[in-house]
């Protein structure tokens, strides 16, 4: 009996660090977290003191999880069929999530590969050379807008010589006219 409790206890305790830690580092976060529970825990037992349905819920919490549960609601509302017919609805999409999955499994030596592993090593050469990109891109802002400012003068210096020559023309097509006009 004594052993059918302890493992139930581990079991919930299991349970407990799983929600609570998830996949992050347990050990490290140990202390924090057991501080931060005992206070939570002492927060609950002065709110809850001399409070008669308290103790009702709590002996009550794993119904009310299932009953929360969404999976639990399709299941009461939804016949095997109507699952059956949203499953094949959904095939294609499945088919497509797998696929995914098992791109990502193929992947995952890539990830715990050493280069990757090593990446932290790094980090302070990755952000120098972030610094240096982002100087080099404000100075190529400052370049092309020098460039642009450059090609506007160009243009308006090839705009007003092409102006003065079209009037240069005109005046000489006049003259030319005016002496061809004299010798007839």
């Amino acid at each position: 009996m004594a052993d059918g409790n302890l493992e139930t206890v581990e079991k919930r305790i299991s349970l407990l660090e799983n929600l609570v830690f998830g996949t992050s580092e347990k050990d490290a976060l140990y202390p924090k977290c057991i501080h931060s529970l005992l206070n939570a825990h002492a927060e609950v037992k002065k709110a809850t003191v001399g409070k008669k349905a308290i103790p009702k819920v709590y002996n009550r919490l794993t119904e009310l999880r299932k009953y929360l549960d969404p999976a639990y609601t399709d299941e009461m509302t939804l016949s095997d069929e109507a699952i059956t017919d949203i499953i094949l609805a959904e095939e294609d999409f499945l088919n497509q999530q797998a696929n995914r999955l098992e791109q990502m499994e193929g992947l995952k030596e890539i990830l715990d590969s050493a280069h990757i592993k090593g990446m932290p090593s790094h980090s302070s050469k990755l952000q120098e050379l972030s610094k240096i990109q982002i100087d080099q891109q404000d100075k190529t802002g400052l370049f092309t807008d020098d460039v642009r400012g450059l090609l506007e003068n160009y243009n308006t210096i090839v705009s007003l010589v092409s102006k003065q020559l079209i009037q240069w023309d005109q005046m000489v097509t006049k003259v030319e006219k005016a002496k061809q006009t004299k010798k007839s």
